[in-house]
């Protein structure tokens, strides 16, 4: 089970202490008996099914789940980038929920009723904690995977980032040609949530550098990534500072005053330098992006909207009401 999945789980099961009448039954692939999924299903008369990591679903129990007559849609958390195998995923689902705003009308225009639903924090696992260890400590961090637009802005930044106490944490970092000047602050593996969020709370500003649309050359329709990442909330949810690199629905989720956005190295380094010389505003700043995030853009506060979205989905079909059973 990913991240993600523990992350939407745990918050469905909150939300069923919480909201009367609503249950949840869970079923792991890699744990239970795919024997038994069919009966579990017809034992638990759900209002709806929804299906995690996808690829890994075998189309045959969709298409059965769907004779049995029980809508089952299919949650995709990586679009744009892999819109080209999504197109074949979704083909046997009822319904589809994307964490991309630009994907919903592509889905649609497929037949399929869609969603979306943005990522989100799980705020047990992202918290503040102003006391970590100062091997934790640096001017600027970065969390992530070296992909191309990653890899081109920190080689410009590497004459400027040389002189500071920095962190760049990930997979594919060697790819880096300043990579000799910059190995010294990198960690160049991925790292468990309980590390992340311990570089998060120790840095002055962290750096958040949203991937291009098409990283993968799967995008075919050339769909623009408009939704931040989750990254966005979980950096905002330690009460860090951050420097967003912009997506066009940026200001949808923060203020300007909530969250510092950038684009190009040269704005980006401008910014860092800025920031580093006025610890009050980043201060400032990060509390009302933290605000925002508890109250606004936790696990929680999404799946209670998928729930109600899913009522209305429901209640057009059938004219019933109330969402009863979602697996």
């Amino acid at each position: 089970m990913t991240d993600e999945d523990y992350n939407i789980i745990r918050a469905f099961r909150q939300l069923e202490k919480e909201r009367k009448g609503f249950k949840l039954e869970v079923f792991l692939l890699k744990k239970d008996s795919s024997s038994t999924l069919l009966k579990r299903i017809k034992a638990f008369r759900p209002d709806a099914v929804l299906v995690f990591k996808g690829f890994r679903f075998p189309h045959r129990y969709v298409t059965a789940i769907r004779k049995m007559g029980y809508r089952i849609g299919v949650w995709l958390v990586d679009d744009p980038y892999r819109l080209k195998t999504h197109y074949q995923l979704v083909q046997p689902y009822a319904f589809v929920i994307t964490q991309e705003a630009s994907c919903v009308m592509f889905y649609r225009q497929m037949g399929k009723t869609c969603f979306h639903i943005p990522l989100a924090v799980n705020t047990q696992k992202y918290t503040p904690n102003p006391h970590v260890p100062s091997k934790y400590h640096s001017d600027i961090c970065f969390v992530g995977s070296g992909f191309p637009v990653r890899i081109k802005m920190f080689d410009k930044l590497a004459p400027y980032l040389k002189y500071r106490r920095f962190f760049i944490i990930g997979q594919w970092w060697n790819r880096l040609k300043h990579y000799p000047v910059l190995k010294r602050g990198i960690i160049n593996q991925p790292i468990p949530p309980s590390e992340v969020t311990k570089y998060y709370n120790g840095a002055k500003i962290v750096l958040n550098i949203h991937r291009t649309a098409n990283d993968r050359l799967e995008n075919f329709k050339n769909l623009p990534a408009l939704t931040p990442n989750n990254r966005t909330f979980e950096i905002a949810a330690c009460g860090a500072f951050q420097l967003a690199s912009y997506r066009p629905h940026l200001r949808r989720y923060y203020k300007k005053d909530e969250l510092v956005a950038f684009s190009g190295w040269k704005e980006l380094e401008r910014k860092i330098d800025y920031y580093l010389k006025h610890p009050h505003e980043r201060r400032e700043i990060s509390e009302r992006a933290y605000e925002r995030t508890l109250s606004h853009h936790t696990y929680e506060a999404r799946l209670t909207k998928l729930i109600e979205t899913l009522n209305e989905y429901i209640w057009k079909e059938n004219g019933k009401t109330g969402i009863r059973q979602p697996v």
